[in-house]
């Protein structure tokens, strides 16, 4: 076994938090990334149902279980960033503390460092990830809606005459 001195450890200690601080940077970064591929998808499927003559039966179950196979890939692969993102945030706390970076009168005579809050490591309503489902089921949900309630080709057919009448025709 390596025996570090005090520098050795402290070095270690300031490398390793820079690294978890990227890496949840990354991580944040990848899941928005994603969630917006994700959205421009529905976005464009939606504009799609809204364009589209009714479907048929069959066409509306095979969008519907494409729509929910896209969610439920989309859900997996945002479970693995969001432990990924929570396993690399106990790790941050872990250096952080030992850093005593959550202790007053270390860096600062009256107050730690950084707040209370940034040490803990439980889920919250409005973390990151808890807010990026809640986005994805409304889209789920309203792809659902659209393919099932099927707006009729009407809708296009007044839109078209609206530009005529517009254009004098």
């Amino acid at each position: 076994m390596i025996k570090l001195d005090d520098n050795q450890k402290l070095q270690v200690l300031m490398i390793g938090l820079q690294e978890r601080y990227h890496a949840s940077h990354q991580i944040r970064g990848r899941s928005i990334q994603f969630a917006l591929w994700i959205s421009g998808m529905a976005i464009g499927l939606s504009w799609l149902l809204i364009c589209q003559m009714s479907l048929e039966l069959f066409q509306q179950i095979a969008l519907t279980l494409l729509i929910g196979t896209l969610f439920s890939g989309t859900i997996y692969f945002m479970a693995g960033l969001r432990r990924g993102f929570s396993n690399n945030r106990k790790t941050v706390v872990r250096c952080e503390r030992a850093l005593l970076m959550h202790d007053s009168g270390v860096y600062l005579t009256d107050e730690p460092l950084l707040p209370k809050e940034y040490s803990e490591t439980e889920k919250k309503w409005s973390d990151h990830f808890r807010t990026i489902y809640v986005w994805l089921i409304l889209a789920a949900l309203s792809l659902i809606i659209l393919t099932w309630s099927c707006p009729n080709g009407d809708s296009q057919i007044s839109i078209s005459n609206k530009t005529e009448q517009s254009q004098g025709g």
